[in-house]
């Protein structure tokens, strides 16, 4: 067996193939020893995305040369594999290319105007070396410029000092525009790709709150010397990455208008930096050290995406970015979503993180049947913990002492925890049992209950069917043109019961046309109970079914003031939302 290598790995990343959307990688490094070949693997997922995505795919063109330039045999021997028959070769150097046109935070994209990419989708690495450090240095036209968080120790040549860290530090190169700032004592950078209507000095001094406000949450710091935002804004687009140095986010030219949707911009980049500490650092030993080739089995991933997405939103309340009513406006819409899906009742906050692998990321017409986001029911779940801990501890404790203290004990020291120890260790942080929610909303199915913990803090939760209603049919239709398309069949609805099946074209209605924007008028000239002959066409065949239709479960939500909250209650809520509760009757939302 070979040692590790002390001379660093070289990666040259050649950006002449734009057009093309073709990366040329030429990779150096030296091996020792007397084995004869060397293997060579490229990740199939990336940290933060827990999907196989076989990123090997994109690979071609695969070579490899000695230190005096002999060809060397290679040969692809499993599918993230490439193995070479070095002989006596000290030096190795392996050229190939990353098709890049996948214009996401997790993958590789390159045409005229820029190249993003994630280390994971470009860089094959060797078992041995992956302790040592990595170089790359970047070809490309004369008036690009690399943003990337990782030191520069060369003209356009960047360092990582293993290879984990090289996968955990994504690049931006082109003419992108780079805003700089300070926040909590600390340079920040914030790279802009495309189009960004929004005033820089807004972006500045917003995004400087949301970072002071998380860093106020631990121990009034943050835990780098420089951090790098990545903003590339491409319409259609949205998604995060984290990084423990910087962060990716993904988003539309036209989600920094009107308010509402500014807020959800800004909450993106609340929740990728507050994995800065929860997921980057604090973490289930399943997700570090990383094996780049198979699945990191968890139970927890509620904790890092679930509380993470409680606390995105929170932190721009507590920033002033966000107002109280807004925000449990947004709850209620959240409590609404978690309403309609079925598989609600079918899947724990366990049972999603674990499956996360081949459930979550591969969504199908069954899904919200069969299971529910740790992303939407996490974020549901870490309030009714915070709530209750705020409760049971009388106002003295809250989930900000939990994450604290799972700060001191695994992200401070880069430690990972076991999953079997999350509730007692929610419970050391709070201070009070915890074991009724984890049986029932963390390990069991059972239907959330908001009611009761929102009471405590003078808020009155309603759920209806919503204004002016309309007789259902238990499935949700996608538009195609002017047809409307089965998407998914609710189990137990009446569509189910019917034999009405995801795909189906909806045609007409007791004899008449019907098309996806007079479906839910036509639903209205009809009662619950009522019979109707549905026509449709199921693969090209015309097809009718008898449908009764049913009532749509109540899903809507309000959270308004309890008309006889008491001073008490109001006092929960004012440490809780840091405004009294008789303000949010009179909010702008």
């Amino acid at each position: 067996m070979s040692t590790v290598a002390q001379a660093p790995v070289e990666y040259v990343v050649d950006l002449a193939d734009r057009n093309a959307h073709l990366c040329r990688v030429e990779c150096k490094l030296e091996v020792d020893g007397d084995a004869s070949t060397v293997a060579l693997h490229l990740p199939v997922w990336t940290p933060g995305s827990y999907l196989v995505r076989e990123f090997a795919r994109h690979l071609q063109d695969v070579s490899c040369t000695d230190e005096s330039g002999n060809v060397l045999p290679i040969a692809k021997t499993d599918k993230a594999t490439w193995t070479i028959q070095r002989g006596a070769a000290k030096k190795l150097t392996v050229r190939y290319r990353v098709y890049a046109h996948d214009l996401t935070v997790r993958a590789a994209h390159l045409d005229d105007s820029h190249a993003f990419w994630n280390g994971a989708a470009m860089f094959l690495y060797h078992q041995e070396h992956v302790g040592s450090a990595h170089r790359v240095r970047v070809v490309a036209p004369s008036d690009w410029h690399v943003t990337v968080g990782l030191p520069e120790v060369a003209p356009r040549v960047f360092e990582a000092k293993t290879y984990d860290e090289l996968v955990d530090s994504p690049f931006e190169v082109g003419t992108h525009e780079v805003l700089s700032f300070q926040a909590v004592g600390k340079p920040h950078r914030l790279a802009i790709w495309g189009h960004v209507p929004m005033a820089r000095d807004k972006l500045t001094t917003d995004i400087p709150k949301i970072i002071a406000t998380a860093a106020a949450l631990f121990d009034g710091t943050v835990p780098y010397d420089d951090y790098t935002f990545i903003l590339l804004s491409s319409p259609g687009g949205y998604g995060g990455l984290e990084h423990r140095k910087s962060s990716t986010l993904l988003t539309s030219p036209f989600a920094f208008s009107p308010r509402k949707k500014y807020e959800e911009f800004l909450e993106l980049v609340a929740h990728e930096f507050f994995h800065l500490w929860n997921v980057k650092r604090i973490h289930p030993t399943a997700l570090g050290p990383f094996d780049y080739q198979r699945e990191a089995y968890t139970r927890s991933l509620w904790v890092m995406e679930g509380i993470t997405s409680y606390y995105d939103r929170l932190l721009l309340v507590r920033a002033g970015l966000k107002k109280p009513r807004a925000y449990l406006k947004t709850i209620a819409d959240e409590l609404g979503k978690i309403a309609e899906i079925p598989g609600r009742l079918r899947q724990s906050l366990e049972e999603a993180s674990f499956d996360a692998w081949i459930k979550f990321y591969r969504p199908d017409e069954n899904s919200s049947n069969s299971s529910i986001s740790y992303y939407l029911k996490g974020g549901i779940v870490a309030m009714l913990l915070d709530l209750a801990i705020r409760t049971r501890s009388e106002g003295v404790r809250s989930l900000d002492d939990v994450m604290r203290l799972l700060w001191r004990r695994h992200g401070a020291r880069d430690v990972g925890f076991r999953d079997e120890d999350v509730q007692s260790l929610f419970e050391e942080g709070a201070g009070c049992s915890l074991d009724d929610l984890f049986a029932r909303h963390v390990r069991g199915r059972e239907e959330l209950d908001p009611e009761k913990a929102l009471r405590a803090f003078g808020l009155a939760v309603s759920r209806t069917h919503g204004e002016d209603p309309a007789p259902w049919l238990g499935v949700t239709t996608r538009d195609s043109g002017d047809s409307a398309i089965v998407s998914a069949t609710m189990s137990g609805g009446p569509g189910e019961a019917a034999g009405l099946y995801a795909g189906d074209e909806l045609v007409a209605i007791d004899g008449f046309r019907v098309e996806s924007g007079t479906l839910r008028s036509r639903l209205r000239d009809h009662h619950v109970g009522d019979t109707i002959e549905l026509t449709v066409f199921r693969r090209d065949q015309l097809r009718t079914l008898e449908l009764e239709l049913g009532e749509k479960p109540a899903s809507t939500y309000e959270i308004e003031p309890a008309k006889d909250a008491t001073a008490a209650e109001g006092a929960a809520f004012e440490r809780w939302l840091g405004a009294p509760l008789s303000s949010i009757q009179s909010e702008d939302e």
